[in-house]
């Protein structure tokens, strides 16, 4: 690829995703802060495998922040009423958990979540409860699941073994924006806060615009704290 174009691929420990929301504002401010440090602000296109996604980076006094086009959500499966109890027992929950009579849904950016608003008292009480929520999740086309609060806008979420919990989440940042402005508890082209982390003493804020062209941008500060060489020898 040319110039701020770049060619990228993501992974985590057990497998190589489509899009996440970590990897690719770090990876952007790790090229603005190496390639261009003396600039103020650099804009990025990084091509994924399914996407496109436009960044941009603003270097400040001790750090950066990163914003990132996230395109238009995709709005895909509403799960029943059964359903909606089955997914809540997974999670330790129980129908009167859930926030009102709103739906649960599938949203992607390029990475399917699960949807699911509770009420913000019930927010402490999520856990995963079955060894297989990965194999339920995939059967209604769904990567990983997403807990919002729509009384505060905070969320959390895990991997689907229910073992680590996600600080900040910008791939859900975007289908739960989605969300809350497609059910009016948002406005576009107006900021939306979510907050994720408080329950690990690690409290985030992400910042979510949905556009009145329906495009999402996801913006989060990033900090460099170490740095690294990796050799690698593609030689057989």
């Amino acid at each position: 690829m040319k110039g701020n174009e770049f060619r990228v691929f993501i992974f985590t420990m057990e497998e190589e995703l489509n899009f996440a929301g970590h990897p690719v504002i770090g990876a952007a401010v790790v090229l603005h802060s190496s390639r261009s440090p003396e600039k103020k602000q650099e804009d990025w296109v990084f091509r994924l495998n399914t996407k496109s996604v436009a960044i941009r980076t603003v270097h400040h006094n001790h750090h950066y922040s990163a914003s990132m086009n996230q395109g238009k959500a995709e709005f895909a499966t509403i799960l029943s009423k059964e359903q909606e109890v089955l997914f809540l027992g997974y999670l330790n929950l129980g129908i009167d958990d859930k926030y009102d009579n709103l739906p649960f849904q599938v949203i992607s950016t390029g990475l399917p979540y699960l949807v699911l608003p509770i009420r913000e008292s019930s927010l402490s009480l999520v856990k995963v409860t079955i060894p297989n929520l990965e194999e339920k999740l995939l059967e209604i086309g769904a990567k990983f699941f997403y807990v919002p609060s729509i009384e505060s806008f905070q969320g959390r979420t895990w991997d689907n073994a229910g073992l680590v919990e996600d600080i900040a989440t910008g791939s859900a940042a975007g289908p739960v924006g989605a969300y809350l402005v497609t059910n009016g508890f948002a406005k576009t082209d107006t900021t939306i806060i979510l907050r994720q982390g408080d329950f690990l003493d690690r409290p985030s804020n992400m910042k979510v615009v949905v556009e009145s062209n329906g495009d999402i941008i996801v913006e989060g500060d990033v900090c460099k704290i170490a740095e690294g060489e990796l050799f690698y020898n593609n030689k057989p």
